[in-house]
């Protein structure tokens, strides 16, 4: 800004340390304003992604059960005349003590599914899941407990996926398949 002088003299005159510390105020609201809908956006994002795992698991669960519902299977490698119909109840069962029960690869025993199903249940289900998101889930979710399912999104919201049990049909419960639930 310019200033005439009294005397006539044109001399320079530049901002007051107020106005200075007030531009100065306004700049880092906006700009915390700025920075705070970047890490809302990242922290949405991290949610989508957790709802589209979820989905996926919910997906692979509801075709693993319509792929086992019909027919017959041989459950023991050891005992191959034991045949057992599969029907809803049965797979109903085996998907409730997944960690009980044999998968498609024998070569896994029994103790190494034995955390309280989630394993087992995974196993179970792992061919209607791609490898990578198969292995991202054991990976991730071996680490802590063994109710949960986790993922890289799920440790940074603090949420995780159950493969609740199965339970049969009644008046106040009208489920047919199992449910993936997220929580919280």
């Amino acid at each position: 800004m310019m200033k005439i002088s009294k005397k006539g003299n044109v001399g320079e005159v530049g901002f007051s340390l107020v106005e200075l510390l007030l531009v100065l105020g306004i700049i880092s609201i906006m700009a915390a304003m700025v920075i705070n809908s970047f890490s809302n956006a990242s922290q949405d994002s991290r949610n989508v992604v957790t709802r589209q795992q979820q989905a996926t698991l919910q997906s692979a669960v509801n075709n693993w059960v319509a792929g086992q519902v019909g027919g017959y299977e041989r459950p023991d490698p050891n005992n191959p005349n034991l045949v057992m119909e599969r029907t809803v109840f049965y797979v109903r069962n085996k998907y409730n003590y997944a960690a009980n029960y044999w998968t498609e690869a024998p070569e896994i025993p029994r103790s190494s599914r034995s955390l309280g199903g989630v394993q087992g249940r995974l196993d179970l289900i792992k061919d209607y899941l791609d490898e990578d998101t198969y292995e991202h889930f054991t990976r991730s979710s071996s680490q802590f407990t063994s109710t949960k399912i986790l993922s890289g999104a799920m440790h940074k919201t603090g949420q995780y996926l159950t493969l609740s049990a199965w339970r049969n049909p009644n008046a106040n419960n009208k489920n047919t398949y199992p449910k993936v639930e997220l929580f919280p």
